[in-house]
């Protein structure tokens, strides 16, 4: 806000009248000098606009155009409220003769929002005249950091939801007023501060707040809006990592006639496939950094003449290796520096081979690593590499196609980064991958276009058996089903992750992820009647206490799986396969026995 806003004697280029600030004002309100502008929400999981924020401007060309002086002026006067309320006034007639879809949103003072203005009768009636339910509404509280403590502005919320209204949180990230109020309000929308937004994919912090906002949104059932959106690079990567709503220019200007759809351009960036954008995104993927740290050393093609490598290798005296390519680009093999010198730097060998192609003295047994590959990947090359290939390096590809040279001791820092980073996420019970680097795969994968199975595992009955018979046992169990899926799930084309508790994840892109995950339920009923004398089996459970304290007879302990195969055009982001999947866990623990559940629905 402009505090310093002097109103003593307001003149105006736009034909506004030399009066006393009060008269100015009045006469701004009065005259129908103010008109609404409106600047499109979409919705990045279906490319679509979700509604429309109204904007009011002031006379055209005077220095009460800009809302943020006409209302510092409303404030002087004390007559915010009043200036508020015709402007939500101008927002929703606007709105509806226009004729706009979805949902309007309106910034709203406290004000206006302590005023009971839109739960008035009249208000009401005025509305459903206008053709527009209050569940169309949405009003965003600006300047709320005080609301948080004000029991009845928390009431008045709850009402207005209660009337059908929307409530959004504004520029969230400015203070830790907006949390405290987030916490009591739940607002539907939570609209991130344009801050938080510019230049977010080079910027890990920023990415981990929005991360970090996302979950907590997620929890509280409350919609992300990124506000401030510029940019193309920007609007990817809010795609990217799963914030579902976004609004700037990039997308749209604020315009009096705003369009109804997305443009072409803008549609067309969110049709494109996903690029890994955001500095986080390497946590589950090791392409970034393996292409970001790997050397572009120009390669040559296998007819080139040895004379010709040996000035390239004088030139550049640090350069250890010289890559071979052919026409596709597609790597055939490295130069050493050393096994060049030994072979050639002898009396008169340079003069008889100095023109003979280069091929006669290149490694084609040389290690080679796609951007792609796994940690796992990465960590069997560096246990396979012997000293020549430490002092050749890694042929980097991508696709096939050579991308650079990768020194082993990089990759070996890289790979020993990514451990301990993995440990840091994972479960101290397994020791597998908890909630991050699953999320991570699934996005990853999401990303690629892979078609994969996902799989949710939950062991029916085990908190009465870890009550009953101790957490050791209980732990037992949950170690037993961990060492299953690995054993069953092939590591190459698999990724099993600890959620918590008795809880899995698994993702496989193995074409017999079905007869796996059967082989894995077998196994389980196989193991638990091991932990049960002869009585008990013949009963087929055990009696314990439950919650209240009285003698229940429990089931022995089953395996339930719901799965689903993946089509990555039907999921923007694991938050949307999570929810599926819940569903379908759901769906198998309702069967009786050790059951896998697989969905067969078609998700679009």
């Amino acid at each position: 806000m402009a505090s310093a806003l002097s109103l003593s004697i307001v003149p105006s280029p736009a034909g506004l009248p030399q009066l006393s600030p009060d008269s100015v004002l009045d006469h701004v309100l009065h005259t129908g000098q103010l008109h609404a502008v409106f600047q499109p929400l979409i919705d990045l999981r279906n490319r679509a606009f979700h509604g429309f924020e109204a904007l009011v401007r002031g006379p055209a060309g005077s220095h009460l155009e800009r809302p943020d002086q006409l209302f510092e002026a409303a404030r002087q006067c004390g007559r915010l409220a009043e200036l508020d309320r015709l402007c939500a006034q101008i927002g929703i007639e606007t709105f509806a003769s226009q004729g706009l879809h979805g949902h309007l949103f309106l910034n709203v003072t406290e004000a206006l929002f302590d005023s009971g203005w839109f739960a008035e009768k009249t208000t009401l009636q005025w509305l459903q005249a206008l053709g527009l339910a209050p569940s169309r509404l949405v009003l965003e509280l600006l300047e709320s950091d005080a609301l948080a403590q004000d029991s009845h502005a928390i009431e008045q919320a709850q009402f207005l939801r209660e009337l059908g209204y929307g409530l959004a949180l504004d520029d969230l990230g400015q203070g830790f007023g907006r949390f405290a109020l987030w916490k009591r309000l739940r607002p539907r929308y939570l609209k991130i501060d344009r801050s938080f937004t510019a230049n977010l994919g080079d910027d890990p912090f920023k990415a981990a707040f929005v991360q970090s906002m996302l979950l907590l949104a997620e929890a509280s059932q409350s919609i992300v809006v990124a506000e401030g959106v510029e940019s193309e690079r920007d609007l990817l990567t809010l795609r990217e990592l799963g914030v579902p709503m976004a609004q700037g220019y990039f997308i749209a200007r604020p315009h009096a006639y705003p369009p109804s759809e997305p443009a072409t351009m803008t549609r067309r960036v969110l049709d494109s496939p996903q690029p890994t954008l955001h500095a986080l995104a390497s946590r589950g993927s090791i392409e970034q950094s393996v292409l970001g740290l790997a050397r572009r050393v120009e390669p040559v093609q296998p007819e080139t003449k040895l004379e010709v490598i040996l000035q390239i290798l004088e030139q550049d005296r640090d350069l250890m290796s010289v890559p071979v390519v052919d026409v596709d680009w597609t790597p055939l093999g490295i130069i050493n520096r050393y096994v060049l010198a030994d072979r050639l730097f002898r009396p008169h060998v340079r003069d008889l081979f100095g023109n003979k192609p280069c091929s006669l003295v290149m490694s084609s047994d040389v290690l080679r690593l796609d951007a792609k590959s796994s940690l796992q990947q990465a960590s069997s090359l560096i246990a396979e590499s012997s000293y020549r290939h430490a002092t050749e390096g890694v042929l980097v590809t991508d696709q096939g196609q050579y991308r650079g040279i990768l020194l082993v001791g990089d990759l070996l820092r890289l790979v020993t980064e990514f451990q301990v980073q993995a440990a840091r996420y994972a479960n101290p019970l397994t020791l597998l991958p908890g909630n991050v680097p699953i999320n991570d795969c699934i996005d990853r994968w999401l990303r690629e276009g892979q078609r994969f199975a996902a799989a949710y595992c939950d062991i029916d009955n085990f908190k009465p058996f870890n009550d009953k018979f101790g957490y050791r046992m209980g732990d037992e169990i949950i170690l037993l089903l961990a060492e299953l899926l690995k054993t069953h799930l092939p590591q190459a084309a698999s990724f099993v992750g600890h959620v918590g508790g008795d809880d899995f994840i698994a993702l496989s892109q193995s074409p017999a992820w079905e007869a796996e995950l059967q082989q894995v339920l077998r196994g389980f009923e196989a193991a638990m009647a091991g932990y049960f004398e002869a009585g008990v089996l013949h009963d087929g459970g055990f009696w314990a206490d439950n919650r209240r304290g009285d003698a229940v007879f429990f089931p022995i302990p089953t395996l339930s799986i719901g799965a689903v195969c993946v089509d990555a055009r039907a999921f923007e982001s694991h938050r949307e396969l999570s929810n599926v999947l819940a569903d379908i866990k759901k769906a198998a623990k309702r069967l009786p026995g050790n059951q896998l559940f697989v969905d067969r629905r078609h998700h679009a």
